[in-house]
């Protein structure tokens, strides 16, 4: 046990100070501070369009510059008043408007301007005031004018069918599990991807160094094997924790920032520590650790670290394929996706996405989840097997002849110890 954790800290610590370790656990955290600066610098200096409004009703214009907001603030100019300021580039357009024989409108905005005016905002209030002024000429009452605008009524409500029966899920919810969906898909295909090939690496090098030999013989194949594992298992458990530190440590600042408060409101973030979640993680550990035991059998083949690209070809083409499939789970739930959704490898990244998304049960994700768990079992006992038979195997073949090669020497080593 001794030199099973003696292997275990010195694969970690010297993967802890590798430069593709660092990168991989800082870019993501530089990226999203990055992101976060820049919402928060606009929101902190963004100003609203300055909008001149010229008109020969005064009521229009007082009537425009009630809906001043956030976004575009409105100002009763003269066109001699609006021209000479927005020659000083103090405004940010001119809004012309005549009343006859109904509302239309001109608008000249600044190509330099520091912002840029929402003409949607703008449609819709002039639209507003055209619809007054029509009323007025068809002499509605304002009761009459509020029937006339006031729009047919719509409900959406969402439903997942759970045992056979429809359940409520409010809309948000689905938003935010559509996000985290997306998220998820892409964030498991990137950690398997590079711990696999962390691994892989790791274990071509002592190959190619010729570095094994001298460690079996003083510590067992599996010892190691079991060794890395547990060291790539770490490094894995290191890399959350730092995201949970600096996304603990983000949140205490957000929460306070308007930009965020703004959008809270409408953002349901009880996925993020729902069952869900829960599920989300397994499948993340057992998929990150089934495609490691893949990696180590990949390791284990080659002869030198320049095989090591085209031996782990098929842990990219895995989880490029669960990626895919994820993708297109998010568009409809097809047989395709139900089947695949069971299957080693693949539904580590899938499954996930189809309960994010409210389309399987916690049943169903449980039994997949089960199936994972039993293969990971299972091939690590094969791979081992392998690992011990083949480690000091040095082929220059390539990969599938270094499997057939390492297959008959281990067939051999059973019927020896048979006889």
């Amino acid at each position: 046990m001794n030199k099973y954790w003696i292997v275990t800290s010195q694969v970690y610590r010297k993967n802890l100070k590798s430069g593709s370790w660092l990168s991989l656990v800082l870019s993501p955290l530089i990226l999203l501070a990055i992101v976060i600066g820049i919402g928060w610098y606009f929101g902190q200096n963004s100003q609203p369009a300055q909008v001149a409004v010229v008109t020969d009703n005064p009521v229009i214009a007082q009537a425009l510059k009630k809906t001043n907001d956030a976004d575009i603030h409105y100002q009763h100019l003269s066109a001699t008043q609006a021209k000479k300021k927005l020659t000083n580039e103090s405004l940010t357009g001119i809004l012309t408007i005549k009343t006859q024989p109904t509302i239309s409108a001109k608008y000249i905005e600044l190509a330099n301007a520091e912002t840029s005016a929402d003409l949607s905002k703008m449609r819709t209030a002039l639209s507003s005031l055209k619809t007054s002024q029509t009323a007025s000429q068809l002499k509605l009452t304002p009761a009459q004018l509020q029937a006339l605008i006031t729009p047919a009524k719509m409900q959406k409500k969402t439903v997942s069918i759970e045992n056979g029966k429809q359940v409520a899920k409010s809309n948000s919810t689905s938003t935010a599990n559509y996000a985290f969906a997306t998220g998820l898909t892409i964030f498991i295909m990137l950690i398997i991807t590079v711990y696999g090939q962390m691994l892989a690496q790791e274990i071509a090098t002592e190959k190619g160094s010729r570095i094994m030999e001298i460690l079996l013989s003083s510590v067992s194949a599996a010892t190691q094997f079991f060794a890395k594992l547990t060291a790539i298992l770490l490094l894995l458990v290191t890399q959350l924790a730092i995201y949970a530190v600096a996304g603990g440590l983000s949140w205490t600042w957000l929460k306070h920032q308007s930009f965020v408060k703004e959008i809270l409101p409408s953002v349901d973030l009880s996925v993020l520590w729902s069952t869900t979640s829960l599920i989300a993680i397994l499948f993340f550990i057992i998929g990150t650790m089934t495609f490691a035991v893949l990696a180590a059998l990949l390791g284990s083949l080659v002869a030198n670290q320049e095989q090591v690209n085209t031996a782990v070809m098929p842990i990219s083409l895995l989880a490029l394929a669960g990626y895919f499939l994820s993708i297109m789970a998010q568009a409809g739930d097809s047989m395709l996706i139900k089947v695949f959704s069971y299957i080693p490898f693949i539904n580590v990244e899938l499954m996930p996405v189809r309960l994010a998304l409210q389309h399987t049960t916690l049943l169903a994700a449980g039994i997949s989840l089960a199936i994972a768990v039993i293969f990971l079992i299972a091939f690590t006992f094969m791979v081992v097997k392998v690992y011990q038979t083949n480690v000091l195997v040095y082929s220059e073949a390539g990969v599938i002849k270094a499997m057939r090669q390492s297959f008959r020497i281990w067939q051999a080593e059973r019927k020896n110890q048979k006889d």
